[in-house]
């Protein structure tokens, strides 16, 4: 049964998290997030998991991955 708690999965945990951190001013316009790894230790998951959560956040326009650069706030 669906719940609107905390998420379930841990890519949507930390996508939740990265949103927030967004959507709080933490990043500006087109200035680079952390790396994927630095993420993935400061949240405790797998690097994939990571991945996971910002291809879903940049689906929604809100950052872009560049390859082999990093990802950026739109």
């Amino acid at each position: 049964m669906p719940s609107d708690r905390t998420p379930e999965l841990p890519s949507q945990r930390v996508e939740a998290a990265l949103r927030a951190r967004i959507n709080k001013g933490e990043w500006q316009s087109q200035e680079r997030l952390p790396p994927v790894a630095e993420l993935a230790t400061e949240y405790g998951v797998a690097r994939s998991t990571v991945v996971a959560a910002l291809r879903r956040i940049a689906a929604d326009g809100l950052v872009v991955i560049v390859s082999n650069w990093g990802t950026f706030r739109t």
